[in-house]
């Protein structure tokens, strides 16, 4: 009877000890669930908020870089805010090589001179040959900095953008292959948290836009995340951060629920969820330092008065032709200047 007992009062023991093991993992489960929906910070009105922001159409242009670089439309072959300006000159240049033809203030010429396309006489010179060179290679100098300086900054922001591509697959496949999956809310969190990796870098693509409605690049990518998910996300002060926060606040309940041991995780954070927030702070730097306005203004002020200049030096050699060669000189020089500050903007629209 004693030998009964006991073992009576073992298997009770053990089934104690199963009750309190189911009881502790449901209640596991019950906060996992409770910590990932997270506060609700995000409600309808913030998607009213969403849909009134206005954004640039897409204007990526494909092109093949040996044998089609001729087809792209005449919109990138002159940028918008070159147009004006290129206008203004070529009615500046009309205007002087007109002066030159009909005026004598270059001097008299024969009629044999005018049709030789002279419009002044041997003695008198609009502009000498050394103050303008000289003046032009500083001026092309400071413009040669300016585009390398560009596209280092376009250069380093594409590095950044693809480390944080493959830093996501990594926490993707990491998550996939170590987090334990043991019933149907498991794969839910994990799908969720997935689910978040990719609009992390959807986030971080507003965040350095200025921009806040998440949902339609959501819905572009097919992400099935909770109305609520997104509304808290699209409602936070800093949407990329916030993506951090719901994975990491992930991988720690996938620990205390004892699914991940604490040597995975820190593997993961070390090398995923570290390096994507290190990426998000490279594109921000990038993004929000500018090239000095005083190097930009003196730059550009300084281009266009050689601009105007030029064909001073040119009307007395070349006559009307000077109207082509001083318009291709500007749209060359002013092409370089807008390609510099295209590029110096890696995360921006082409």
């Amino acid at each position: 009877s004693t030998f009964i007992s006991d073992s009576s009062d073992s298997s009770n023991a053990k089934e104690e000890r199963g009750q309190d093991s189911a009881t502790q993992g449901e209640s596991v489960q019950r906060r996992i669930r409770r910590t990932l929906s997270n506060a609700i910070v995000g409600t309808l009105q913030t998607f009213r908020h969403g849909s009134k922001e206005v954004r640039r159409d897409k204007c990526h242009i494909t092109y093949g870089p040996t044998h089609q670089w001729w087809q792209p439309p005449l919109s990138a072959w002159i940028p918008e805010h070159n147009r004006e300006i290129l206008l203004i000159l070529f009615i500046y240049i009309t205007g002087v090589t007109a002066l030159a033809r009909f005026t004598k203030i270059c001097g008299e010429n024969s009629e044999e001179d005018v049709e030789n396309n002279k419009f002044c006489s041997d003695d008198f010179i609009l502009l000498q040959d050394k103050a303008l060179n000289g003046f032009a290679v500083g001026l092309f100098l400071l413009l040669a900095f300016r585009a390398n300086q560009a596209y280092d900054r376009f250069w380093e922001g594409r590095k950044s953008w693809g480390r944080m591509r493959e830093v996501s697959r990594d926490f993707t496949r990491l998550v996939c292959s170590h987090v334990k999956v043991e019933t149907d809310d498991d794969f839910h969190d994990r799908h969720r948290a997935i689910n978040y990796v990719a609009a992390f870098a959807a986030a971080v693509k507003l965040h350095l836009r200025k921009e806040r409605d998440i949902r339609r690049d959501l819905d572009e990518l097919g992400l099935d995340l909770a109305v609520q998910d997104v509304a808290n996300l699209q409602n936070a002060s800093h949407m990329p951060l916030f993506c951090l926060d719901i994975l990491s606040n992930y991988l720690a309940q996938q620990v205390d629920a004892g699914k991940l041991s604490d040597y995975q995780l820190g593997v993961i954070n070390t090398t995923s969820l570290a390096v994507m927030s290190d990426t998000l702070g490279s594109c921000e730097r990038i993004a929000n330092t500018p090239i000095p306005l005083s190097y930009v203004l003196q730059l550009r002020f300084f281009l266009i008065l050689w601009l105007v200049l030029y064909p001073l030096h040119v009307i007395p050699y070349y006559g009307w032709w000077s109207i082509l060669i001083c318009d291709l000189v500007s749209f060359a020089v002013l092409g370089i200047e807008s390609m510099a500050f295209e590029i110096e903007k890696p995360f921006w629209y082409d």
